[in-house]
């Protein structure tokens, strides 16, 4: 027979795997039932050419039909049958046929019957002509029923709505669905129930759908590693509005910053493109790529045969960190020890980049003391240069190289950078180890202790030469706590590395995955322990798989992966290459096309102006690299969009006011420099990470702009005719009818947000219009008719009074921010919600309003109302979603 019954049951966690990891991880949440169904191959049906690979296809068997299922009603009792592979409505003819005894058919004994000849050709022509029926359906659909207009006139055919789902949203296309299958043997058949695939497929749908957008392992991961600080104080309100008046005054401090932004030319504007006289021809793959260093692949480890130990003095002898520690608590005593480092090896790194001539550390320290905010005097910063220049030695050093010099080893030092600076402040080395290699290479006298220096290990070979000629490199160990300075160059020399990760020392516990170390040791004892072990066995290192291979970006950061990409330059996660701090890379590349524009010059003086506020992200740097354009910004966490989703849909109500108060006090911050932000939405949001993990921050304001002249004070003119600058769906009604923007529609922009947030869906998403330009003037009807009324009567009322300020603001007017923060604030107070407490939804506390739950493994929460057996709604949300 070509047919059997089968006791299958669907496996949710294998039909989930194309999804991403934590949807295999909630898919097994999902638990299943078996049900009897009949397993025919395609080709049998007509559906499959016999020549194809065999395909199988399962076909429920019940003895009740669900209400509300559309499947064609034969005489003979049909009953729903489901298709594994796809989701045609098939019919089937129910199990009370009488089996024929001559058939030798592939059923449970406890269970014998089957389909006889008859019948199984009546049930094929039946599936065949409702799969020809259903794709007639499929192909030509009933276009006025299915899309939107936004008004009142019809959706013509060739209308579309240029929108649609975004192909970031999903990561690929989804597989079909897979089946376990029961031992007949071993199966009683008498505790089969009424099968509730239907309900397992609908969820399961329902769970691919949220689980296969591309962020949401990003989003998730995040959301759990919130859960190390759930008492993170926000922080995050600045003090009142500093000005008064209809328009802001700019400091004198800022003058500078702000007169630097207004001499420049905007990007965009929104003046009118004027119309070409042709359409230019269009190059494709003949853009030019950035001139990046590309990271060296990783070599792995091979057991040496040490006879010659050479130290990177600076930091495994040299106790460097303790005397930048030392030095920064003389400038900031209060900050995190962590901190300063951080911030004083990146001051170092690109100080050397910017003035590679000039002395470094005094500098340096002014660098840190203006990125941390704090002043320091001529002899506070004389002290603290005194102090970095005189390290002292490891309490383990001189010890270690005693017993290594008696074991006989040859004991070398790699060269001082900065020799110049340190050669008269060090301490003596300890006795046995030779004095540092001297290179011969020309440019020794510009190495940093933060660069790499390549040249120094064929001169090194030689040295070692000198006592053991017949020595190699691979007999070579070179001792460091530096991967990047030093083990790579090493590594890649042919040198085996030894690195030293002491307690505390964050430098060497980054992983720049270019080299497996030999030896790994959390001291110099330690490293004498290791040695008397032969022969040396390297520890097998595992890293994950990466399908891109990174850059580098000033030598300093190094990419991990790409975190967006637009028509103005990429975004990449990178991480610094001492200190492992993780930070966002801004990058444009001009193409060399006439009239192109590059916006990052523009937006990099925007940050320089809107400095000081810790909702905006720190402009740590910006320059030309490998002939692109690179802006280095803090690295925020998941924006508001991605923790929509990762809150299955929409924000809780106490979210949204808790969001709104942050939203608000940024917006009233970069205002009160003089500059509007012209693109707000929910992308351009993002919450921090570490301590900041409750705190919004601002980014993106690449179409930001000054609406006052610093030097006069007076706001712009009122325009009309404007291009449509920002993002349609959230964009205030001016944008849509030409007119220039000012405060009140960045204040308008950000109420949509805030009602998107709160809905999950705004009345103009997704309607079908003849031409864009036709669909944008329809967006802006709606948004100033009807249908924002009806979105705000079906809102808290909160917003009414909220939109009703903006709206009636004038073009100048200064809108009154502490009155529109006090509406929310008050409905927080009355509700009971702590305002500062950081229970988010995505946060998954008890005191969450938001009982669908998060997309964390966990917590996900089945919607109740296809679980608790009302099969007419769930029928219905299926038929819909096809």
């Amino acid at each position: 027979m070509s047919h059997s019954f089968v006791v299958a049951k669907f496996a949710p966690k294998k039909s989930a795997t194309w999804t991403s990891y934590y949807g295999v991880r909630a898919a097994a949440l999902l638990s299943t039932r078996p049900f009897l169904a009949l397993r025919m191959p395609l080709v049998h049906i007509g559906l499959q050419k016999p020549s194809d690979p065999p395909c199988y296809v399962l076909f429920l068997v019940s003895a009740r039909k669900p209400e509300g299922w559309n499947g064609k009603q034969n005489p003979a009792r049909p009953s729903r049958a489901l298709a594994a592979t796809s989701d045609w409505p098939h019919t089937l003819f129910e199990d009370s046929l009488d089996p024929d005894p001559g058939e030798s058919v592939l059923v449970p004994a406890e269970f014998p019957h089957h389909l006889d000849d008859s019948d199984f050709l009546t049930f094929c022509r039946s599936v065949l002509e409702q799969h020809n029926t259903l794709l007639q359906e499929h192909i030509q659909p009933n276009i006025s029923n299915a899309r939107f207009s936004g008004g009142d006139d019809p959706v013509q055919a060739d209308w579309d709505s240029w929108s649609g789902q975004s192909p970031k949203e999903f990561m690929h296309k989804a597989f079909g669905y897979m089946f376990e299958f029961l031992e007949p043997e071993i199966f009683d058949f008498s505790t089969l129930e009424s099968p509730s695939i239907y309900e397992e497929l609908f969820l399961y749908k329902q769970l691919t759908a949220e689980y296969s957008w591309s962020g949401v392992t990003e989003a998730v991961s995040w959301a759990r590693r919130i859960r190390k600080y759930p008492c993170a104080s926000q922080n995050t309100l600045a003090p009142p509005s500093t000005f008064a008046g209809k328009t802001p005054t700019v400091s004198s401090d800022l003058m500078a910053a702000a007169s630097l932004l207004n001499s420049m030319k905007i990007p965009f504007d929104g003046d009118p493109v004027p119309a070409a006289d042709e359409e230019p021809e269009v190059e494709w793959d003949d853009d030019p790529e950035p001139a990046f260093t590309r990271v060296p692949r990783r070599k792995p480890a091979t057991p040496p045969h040490i006879k010659v130990v050479a130290f990177d003095l600076l930091d495994t002898i040299f106790d460097r960190n303790t005397a930048i520690e030392d030095a920064l608590r003389l400038l900031a005593p209060s900050l995190d020890k962590r901190r300063l480092l951080e911030v004083f090896l990146e001051c170092e790194g690109l100080r050397h980049r910017d003035h590679p001539h000039a002395p470094h550390t005094r500098g340096t320290l002014e660098d840190v003391c203006t990125r941390l905010g704090v002043h320091c005097s001529d002899a506070m910063l004389e002290d603290a240069l005194h102090a970095i220049l005189r390290p002292g030695l490891h309490a383990d050093a001189e010890e270690a190289v005693k017993m290594l010099s008696d074991r006989g080893y040859m004991l070398l030092a790699l060269p001082l950078p900065d020799a110049n600076s340190f050669s008269s402040s060090l301490p003596p080395l300890p006795c046995g180890i030779l004095l540092p290699v001297e290179p011969r290479s020309t440019n020794t006298s510009q190495s940093r202790w933060f660069t790499q220096t390549p040249h120094i290990f064929p001169e090194l070979l030689e040295r070692a030469r000198e006592k053991h000629p017949d020595v190699d490199s691979s007999q070579i160990l070179v001792v460091t706590s530096g991967p990047y300075r030093v083990a790579e160059p090493a590594n890649a020399a042919g040198f085996p590395v030894a690195l030293i990760r002491r307690p505390g020392s964050f430098e060497s516990q980054v992983d720049v995955g270019t080299y497996d170390p030999t030896l790994v040791a959390a001291g110099l004892r330690e490293l004498c322990a290791q040695l008397m072990t032969h022969p040396i066995q390297p520890a097998p290192v595992k890293r994950p798989f990466s399908g891109i291979r990174p850059f580098r970006v000033c030598e300093l950061y190094q990419t991990t992966k790409m975190l967006g990409s637009g028509s103005f330059g990429n975004i990449f996660s990178a991480f610094h290459v001492l200190t492992g701090e993780e930070v966002a890379l801004k990058v444009e590349m001009l193409t060399g096309k006439p009239d192109e524009t590059c916006a990052l010059p523009y937006e990099a003086q925007v940050y320089r102006l809107l400095r000081g506020h810790t909702g905006l992200p720190l402009l740590r740097w910006y320059g030309m690299d490998g002939g692109a354009h690179v802006l280095i910004l803090d690295k925020l966490g998941v924006n508001l969009q991605q923790l929509r989703r990762l809150c299955r849909g929409t924000l809780s109500l106490r979210s949204v006011c808790a969001l709104a108060l942050q939203m608000l006090d940024r917006v009233e911050f970069v205002h009160s420099r003089g500059v509007i932000i012209r693109d707000i939405k929910p992308e351009n949001f993002a919450m921090g990470v570490g301590a900041r993990v409750n705190a919004v921050h601002l980014f993106d304001l690449g179409l930001a702009k000054l609406f006052v002249d610093p030097c006069t004070g007076r706001h712009i003119p009122p325009r009309e005719g404007r291009v449509e600058l920002g993002t349609p769906r959230y964009a205030s009604y001016n944008v849509h009818f030409g007119r220039e923007q000012s405060r009140r529609d960045d204040l308008e922009a950000l109420g949509n947000t805030l009602l998107f947030l709160l809905h999950g869906r705004l009345p103009w998403q997704g309607i079908y219009a003849p031409s864009i330009k036709a669909k944008l003037l329809r967006i802006g009807e709606m948004k100033a008719g009807a249908p924002f009324r009806e979105l705000l009567a079906r809102s808290p009322v909160e917003f009414t009074r909220y939109f009703s300020h903006v709206r009636g603001l004038g073009f100048e007017e200064k809108p009154d921010y502490a009155m529109l923060a006090r509406i929310f604030r008050e409905r927080m107070e009355r509700e009971g919600w702590p305002e500062d407490d950081g229970c988010f939804d995505w946060v998954g506390s008890a005191a969450s309003p938001n009982l669908k739950g998060t997309l964390v493994p966990g917590e996900y929460k089945w919607d109740v109302g296809f679980t608790s057996g009302d099969l007419i709604t769930l029928d219905e949300s299926i038929a819909g979603s096809r």
